[in-house]
């Protein structure tokens, strides 16, 4: 439910181990034990455990915590009226403001794979969390990491600012799945189910 909750498909992102290698000493079965225990359990059990295993990884790399830690949402994902020509226009993100200066976190273990300055975005990292999912943080005052430096979850990057094309100090924040962007909401939402029990 919790990845389904993200709007992600477990099916394009666990691999399926139809085809993993197979291998092990060769025990001749002996006649009269032809209906012993014939592994279907165990390849059963060792596939289960596997995805399991797979799933628990996936979890750890999902962002699902916001950038920072007390923050009101301005601005929501999709369709909203630009906020400095006025104009119907596309959000790919959400807005998350604050004091300026406030530190920004990444919200899941990655590399990052932009750090720098980015037109109307202004200062901004993008991290990649593998399996086809980035996350991306705008806006900022300051940039505390570099382009191909591994993060932890949790790690500070940046700082709250309002550089590029902005209107005051937040951070727009972007997360992708196989290069198309989709609603951070969805993860965030997703992540307060986890961690409230």
């Amino acid at each position: 439910r919790l990845i389904a909750g993200t709007g992600l498909k477990l099916s394009q992102l666990i691999k399926d181990d139809k085809d993993s290698g197979a291998g092990g000493p060769f025990i001749p079965v002996v006649a009269g034990e032809e209906n012993a225990a014939s592994g279907g359990g165990v390849e059963t059990f060792d596939r289960q455990l596997a995805r399991w295993e797979q799933m628990q990884n996936l979890v750890k790399q999902l962002p699902l915590v916001a950038p920072m830690h007390h923050y009101r949402v301005t601005s929501n994902y999709g369709r909203r009226s630009d906020p400095i020509n006025g104009k119907s226009a596309r959000h790919d993100g959400i807005d998350l403001t604050g004091p300026i200066r406030s530190p920004i976190y990444a919200t899941a273990p990655g590399k990052v794979v932009f750090s720098g300055w980015k037109g109307g975005l202004g200062r901004l990292i993008e991290i990649d969390h593998g399996n086809g999912i980035r996350t991306r943080y705008a806006h900022l005052r300051r940039i505390h990491v570099k382009r191909g430096q591994q993060v932890e979850f949790g790690q500070k990057i940046g700082q709250l600012g309002s550089s590029g094309r902005s209107t005051g100090p937040h951070v727009h924040y972007e997360i992708t799945v196989r290069g198309k962007n989709v609603d951070p909401e969805k993860f965030l939402k997703a992540g307060r189910d986890v961690f409230k029990g």
